[in-house]
């Protein structure tokens, strides 16, 4: 039987103008999977292009807060009422019972119309001049047609003090007052009219009017 030489076969010379086969590795790298890495000439060859998405990060926007209510005004502070100014003249019996300026004489006696006779000192002042309680002691207003707007004060003292010719009262219904409490204002009612004034009176145990010059002269 013949046995016919096949080219390429055996050591001969023909051996050396073939291409050399494929080292071991390249078959590996045929065979590997799809986890392992592709060289760039095979990645060419295969006509696969790896693309690197880059995303951008999320931005998250909060809306800010609503500015805060603006402050409740603060209530308005409800007037208070004019302190009038007494003072307590050092040993006298009484508080002055007009509260600013006045002027007075001793006008006990005095002729007045319908044959009387003044029973009292008339202390002469502004229009509104605040007269007050010359001791402390209970509180009462009325009105006559010869004083007009009036006050008595029934004082702790066991004296009765009485003012007259107001233009208009203070404290109504107070009851007991301190001395230097503001009972009414000067005024010319009555039968003053035209001449504001305070008439004043003292009634020592509540009896019959006592000359009352000596105690304004020494409390105003």
């Amino acid at each position: 039987m013949a046995v016919l030489a096949t080219a390429g076969m055996g050591d001969g010379p023909a051996d050396a103008d073939r291409p050399a086969a494929d080292p071991p590795e390249r078959f590996a790298l045929a065979s590997a999977g799809p986890d392992r890495l592709i060289s760039p000439e095979r990645e060419a060859l295969s006509g696969t292009t790896t693309t690197t998405l880059k995303v951008a990060p999320t931005t998250t926007t909060t809306d800010p807060p609503p500015p805060p209510p603006p402050p409740e005004p603060e209530p308005e502070p409800e007037p208070e009422e004019a302190e009038v100014a007494v003072e307590r003249v050092p040993g006298a019996d009484i508080v002055c019972p007009v509260a600013g300026a006045v002027d007075f004489v001793d006008s006990w006696g005095a002729a007045r119309s319908g044959g009387r006779s003044h029973q009292g000192t008339d202390m002469m002042a502004d229009y509104g001049t605040p007269t007050v309680a010359p001791v402390s002691g209970t509180l009462e207003q009325h009105s006559s047609s010869a004083g007009g707007l009036a006050w008595y004060v029934h004082g702790d003292d066991g004296t009765t003090y009485y003012g007259a010719h107001l233009s208009s009262y203070e404290n109504q219904g107070a009851g007991w007052v301190e001395a230097g409490t503001v009972i009414g204002y000067v005024g010319d009612s009555g039968n003053a009219a035209g001449t504001p004034h305070l008439h004043f009176e003292y009634h020592p145990g509540g009896g019959s009017a006592v000359n009352p010059y000596s105690l304004v002269a020494a409390a105003c």
